[in-house]
């Protein structure tokens, strides 16, 4: 397959095909996985008997739509929506903007628009959809829920219980106990998760900020820590729909609660040591776990070129000045190396750990950088 580099997204569409291809996986659990439907999913598989794995990449790709509205039309709609019908709903405000300035504008086309500036209007409360149940995933490592549960776990004191179940088999693979359910937190178990196991193929979460939901949707670092991995961030729309994590925390709250209190369980530290080394592997796994449909391990091994310490961290940006100098924490730094060219107005990544400690990268390699000392203003 000359010429066709395949990352992420890509990867993981072509794997599940294969599988269903090769009858090691439902359709419908391919589907659940990719979070795409049934008629896209059997597009797929059309293709990939056509063309072979050149299916995963549309011949459109990279280029503009030919029916693309011009933008200062997009622009002036939205101006327009923000100003003028911001308490309209979507059909009503199509109707006027057509009469204003006759641009016939497509539903969804319009639909979009407004949603990129929040203008969209909720409607009215429907009937729900009927939820059926979801089968498990037929092996271990294509899919683990990840959820936050706070509590009095112990000592009388609320904390978070930070977990993660193995859709498959049910096997806790990764908890600890923090302050909140937090970035740090997350990226910890997480961590832990694949120096343990390796890499699964997809995350199920809810729509919280912490992981990419409704209040953090540009930016999380938890979602792009999970894609650096070439695994896939998939958001429940339900408590039920992730309802093995959310019965495991009921267990939890059940069982261990009540085991911290004869163990005299006072603080995080004694709680995670009481909780990782005696009740998952001796207790709970033993007891609560099964046995996947399919035996075979689904977990990939960490590529080589990436480490759990360069992915599992806090990543800001800083652009490089003329100078060779950045700005962070309110302070400058100056790049203290021998550097054949220039790389101003480069982008420098700068690693943070939950300790506060942080490292500058450019090209995946350390720069080392001097504080630069301020002078001070002379009084008037």
């Amino acid at each position: 397959m000359e010429g066709l580099v395949m990352k992420g997204w890509d990867q993981l569409c072509l794997e599940m095909v294969l599988k269903v291809v090769e009858g090691k996986m439902r359709r419908e659990q391919a589907e659940q996985l990719l979070g795409v439907s049934e008629r896209t999913f059997r597009r797929y598989l059309s293709e990939f008997r056509k063309i072979g794995i050149r299916f995963v990449r549309h011949g459109n790709k990279g280029r503009a739509p030919v029916n693309k509205t011009n933008e200062s039309i997009e622009r002036r709609v939205q101006e327009l929506m923000k100003e003028k019908y911001f308490d309209f709903n979507m059909e009503h405000a199509r109707e006027k903007i057509l009469e204003d300035t006759g641009w016939n504008i497509k539903r969804e086309t319009f639909r979009s628009w407004c949603h990129e500036v929040g203008m969209v209007k909720k409607a009215k409360k429907r009937r729900s959809r009927p939820r059926y149940k979801r089968e498990r995933m037929p092996q271990p490592g294509l899919l683990v829920q990840m959820d936050g549960s706070t509590h009095r776990w112990f000592a009388d004191r609320e904390t978070c219980l930070i977990a993660t179940i193995d859709d498959a088999t049910s096997l806790v693979v990764g908890a600890e106990f923090f302050e909140g359910e937090t970035t740090f937190g997350c990226l910890k178990v997480l961590s832990d998760v694949v120096s343990k196991y390796g890499v699964f193929r997809g995350l199920y979460v809810d729509h919280a900020g912490v992981y990419g939901g409704i209040k953090r949707q540009g930016f999380s670092q938890v979602k792009r820590a999970v894609e650096e991995m070439g695994a896939h961030v998939i958001f429940a729309n339900s408590p039920e729909a992730k309802g093995r994590i959310e019965r495991l925390f009921g267990t939890l709250q059940d069982r261990l609660v009540a085991e911290m209190r004869l163990n005299k369980i006072r603080t995080i530290e004694q709680a995670n040591e009481f909780l990782k080394t005696v009740y998952l592997p001796h207790q709970h796994n033993p007891r609560f776990s099964v046995e996947a449909h399919n035996t075979q391990p689904a977990w990939i091994t960490l590529p080589a070129h990436l480490t759990c310490e360069s992915i599992f961290c806090v990543k800001e940006y800083r652009v490089v000045g003329r100078d060779h100098t950045i700005s962070y924490g309110a302070n400058r730094y100056m790049i203290d190396e021998a550097l054949k060219y220039s790389i101003h107005h480069q982008r420098i990544e700068i690693r943070i750990k939950a300790d506060g400690q942080w490292t500058a990268y450019f090209a995946d390699r350390p720069l080392r950088l001097v504080k630069i000392k301020e002078h001070k203003k002379m009084a008037a």
